[in-house]
C-alpha cells in the first residue's frame, strides 16, 4: 500500500541537520505509515555515498548529479515518492505537533491541493511563513517595512495567525502536497535556483483548481537563514528569481484569485507574535 505521506528532504551539506530531522519526523508520525527521501545536491563520491545511505537505512537517498538548486533536487526526490500526500521540508525543520491533524485536515477538504504549518523560531516567535503574491509593488513595500521595522518576520497585523485559513502562498520550509495536485502542475519549476520556486509551486496549484491552505493545528520550528539581506550573490539569486516569477505571472497583477474560506481558530498556548 501506499504510504499515507512522502517526505522529501532536501541535503546539501547538512547530514547533521538531517539526522535531526529524520528524528523528528520519526517522532510526529504516529498512526501514520510515512517514507522518508533525502534528495543530496552535495555531490559526494562513491564511498561517501555508501557511508550516508548505510549511516541512514531507514531513509532512501538520492545523490544528485550536481547542485541545481532547491526545485531541482526537491523534483529528483519527488520523483521516487509513493505517499498520498508529498511533503518537501528543508532539513534544520523539527515538527513539534499536528501532523496527523494536517492530514486529517487534508482527507476533509479533497479541493486543498497544498497546506503549510503554523512556523515558529526556536525562541517561539512566530514567523511570516504564508504571505499574499508579491508583485513589484509588494516586493518593494516588504522591503521597506522590513527595514522600517528591523526585524526577520514582518507579520500582517490584519493577518490571523490562529485560524485556519486560505493564503496566497507559503513558504517552502513545509509544504504537504495532495498527490493529484502534484501530478498537474508537474513539481518545483526549475529554472528557480533557489528562492520564489514555492511562490511559482504555490501559485501554479492553485492555477490548476486546488486551494491553498495556511493549518496553524500543525506546528514546526523553523528559522530562514535569510542570506539574501547580508550576501550580495544571494541578493542577486532572490531578484532574478522574483523577476523569472513576474515574467511567469504578471509584474503587479494577474495571478489567480483565492477563494477566502476558513475552518476555525487554533489557539496554541505558546503564540507569540513579537516580529510584528
Amino acid at each position: 500500500m501506499k504510504p499515507d505521506v512522502s517526505f522529501v528532504v532536501i541535503e546539501f551539506h547538512s547530514i547533521d541537520d538531517i539526522a535531526r530531522c529524520i528524528h523528528s519526523i520519526r517522532s510526529a508520525v504516529s498512526g501514520l505509515s510515512y517514507e522518508i527521501i533525502v534528495s543530496s545536491n552535495s555531490c559526494y563520491g562513491p564511498e561517501r555515498q555508501r557511508e550516508i545511505a548505510e549511516s541512514f537505512p531507514d531513509a532512501r537517498w538520492v545523490f544528485n548529479e550536481r547542485n541545481g538548486g532547491f526545485a531541482y533536487g526537491m523534483n529528483r526526490g519527488l520523483q521516487h515518492a509513493a505517499g498520498r500526500y508529498l511533503v518537501i521540508m528543508n532539513p534544520d525543520v523539527k515538527i513539534n505537533r499536528g501532523l496527523a491533524d494536517m492530514v486529517r485536515f487534508m482527507d476533509s477538504n479533497s479541493d486543498i491541493g497544498a497546506a503549510a504549518p503554523r512556523i515558529v523560531s526556536e525562541e517561539g516567535d512566530v514567523q511570516d511563513s504564508c504571505r499574499p503574491y508579491v508583485s513589484v509593488a509588494g516586493f518593494i513595500g516588504r522591503l521597506i517595512r522590513r527595514t522600517v521595522r528591523n526585524t526577520s518576520a514582518v507579520l500582517s497585523h490584519s493577518f490571523d495567525y490562529s485560524l485556519i485559513q486560505t493564503v496566497d502562498w507559503v513558504i517552502g520550509a513545509f509544504i504537504m502536497v495532495r498527490r493529484d495536485a502534484y501530478g498537474r502542475t508537474g513539481g518545483l519549476d526549475e529554472h528557480y535556483f533557489m528562492y520564489a520556486e514555492d511562490l511559482d509551486w504555490c501559485t501554479r496549484i492553485r492555477a490548476a483548481g486546488y486551494e491553498v491552505v495556511y493549518n496553524p493545528s500543525m506546528e514546526i520550528t523553523y528559522k530562514g537563514s535569510r542570506a539574501a539581506r547580508r550576501s550580495k550573490k544571494y541578493a542577486r539569486i532572490f531578484l532574478k528569481s522574483h523577476m523569472h516569477y513576474w515574467r511567469k505571472f504578471g509584474f503587479f497583477f494577474g495571478y489567480p484569485r483565492r477563494r477566502n474560506l476558513e475552518w476555525g481558530r487554533c489557539v496554541p498556548t505558546n503564540l507569540k507574535t513579537t516580529g510584528q
